[in-house]
């Protein structure tokens, strides 16, 4: 039973189909196949029960599944010994763009107040691929979006792999602009009336149609540009007044240019609701180095009422 062929198990599981894992893993859908049924013959029982559209997870599947989650992290653990110290070693951080944009400095000072020998590495990533990495062990500590619908399908599956999930606040997207933009002068506006714009987004904005502001569904005639950071994206609506689609707590925390040069407009009639929350993920207490611990720390201080 190889390490490898456990985390093939892990990604069936996430994904409920063999034939999305397959794709995902780079193996035809044949080999994936063949691989987990050697699995469940040493098992000695269905890890998943085959459905038409997918697979499903069998009572025996969840408990094992479980067990094999723990290796996995046991053996990335066994991995580092040697390589570093625990002080040394950093503390990897997954962000999506806007919560990287909103939250990297001020995390990376409190982290640096409270442990002045620990190491951090941001590392960024589309947000649901934020969630995806937690449940795999690939990062203990993630801080991602989720709309009310996508959080509960999520919190069904982290609960398998003990990741919690803490809600840390409710925010909406909002329309940037240039001050002197024409739009400048509404206080709300329906994404339906955005026509003929020139817009910089983030990838996720085109890719995901489930996203509340998928970029086909906005207004007629628009240009897009994909830029990789919300840096890059409030440079092209200041330098070269395009206009934007960014969260409000970003557009209010996010330090790279003076506030005074934009105008973030409410965006009404969105086709779906225009309602998310950010939320903190990370492996069960007892999963965690202490400077982990003191990074989740850090990132409730920052959430606190009353904190900027």
């Amino acid at each position: 039973m190889r390490i490898e062929h456990l985390e093939y198990l892990i990604e069936v599981d996430k994904l409920g189909s063999i034939s999305a894992a397959a794709q995902e893993l780079y193996l035809s859908q044949a080999t994936l196949s063949n691989i987990i049924k050697g699995l469940e013959e040493e098992l000695g029982f269905p890890v998943f029960e085959r459905l038409h559209n997918g697979v499903h997870t069998t009572a025996e599947g969840e408990e094992a599944l479980a067990i094999i989650w723990e290796i996995l992290a046991l053996c990335r653990e066994a991995k580092q010994l040697g390589v570093h110290t625990s002080s040394s070693q950093p503390v990897p951080v997954l962000l999506s763009p806007t919560t990287n944009a909103a939250l990297s400095l001020p995390l990376n000072r409190s982290f640096l107040e409270q442990a002045p020998d620990g190491n951090i590495e941001f590392r960024v990533m589309e947000g649901s691929e934020v969630g995806n990495q937690i449940i795999t062990g690939e990062s203990s500590i993630g801080i991602t979006y989720f709309t009310r619908n996508t959080v509960e399908d999520y919190r069904n599956i982290a609960s398998k792999y003990q990741v919690e999930v803490e809600f840390l606040c409710r925010d909406t997207l909002c329309l940037l602009v240039r001050k002197d933009h024409p739009l400048a002068a509404l206080d709300e506006v329906s994404t339906g009336d955005l026509d003929g714009l020139d817009f910089a987004i983030l990838g996720h904005f085109s890719r995901q149609e489930d996203s509340i502001a998928y970029a086909p569904s906005l207004g007629l005639d628009n240009r897009y540009t994909t830029f990789p950071s919300v840096t890059q994206i409030q440079r092209a609506v200041a330098q070269q007044n395009m206009v934007s689609i960014l969260s409000a707590y970003t557009i209010q925390h996010s330090p790279i240019l003076p506030q005074d040069h934009f105008k973030a407009i409410r965006l009404v009639n969105t086709r779906m609701e225009n309602s998310m929350s950010m939320y903190l993920l990370h492996r069960s207490e007892e999963n965690l180095r202490p400077l982990e611990k003191v990074l989740i720390q850090c990132v409730h201080s920052l959430f606190e009422p009353g904190a900027d």
